[in-house]
């Protein structure tokens, strides 16, 4: 993770839709190498992001992504690795998405996220 290379992680996903938050789904984010390759996230279950049953296994890039930022779990039912974790929160102007990882990843995960996706775009 800290050398910028290729790194796939599996965590908790959910998005926001049209009818709100969706809810919390197994998923992988891909990270390719620094410094400007792209953030993917895939899921098994498009219903619950908030897609087309018919669309199957859903592949994406995260992109147009204006803020990341990090806040503490909240509920029981976010609390995969504990209460005392931390939700990486990613701000798009038609989507948020919400990353639950184990505890010693969420800060490296994040500073990833954020050289990647607001750097590339000279946010950061």
């Amino acid at each position: 993770m800290v050398r910028g290379e290729h790194v796939e992680v599996d965590l908790r996903l959910r998005r926001t839709s049209a009818r709100g938050w969706g809810p919390w789904t197994e998923a992988i984010v891909i990270l390719g190498p620094l410094p400007d390759s792209p953030v993917s996230w895939h899921v098994d279950d498009p219903v619950a992001v908030g897609l087309s049953v018919t669309r199957g296994p859903v592949d994406a890039d995260f992109v147009d992504i204006d803020r990341i930022n990090l806040r503490p779990v909240r509920f029981r039912t976010e609390a995969f690795w504990g209460l005392e974790g931390e939700i990486i929160v990613l701000h798009a102007e038609r989507a948020t998405t919400e990353l639950a990882l184990p505890p010693a990843l969420t800060e490296p995960v994040h500073e990833r996220l954020v050289a990647q996706l607001l750097q590339t775009n000279g946010q950061g």
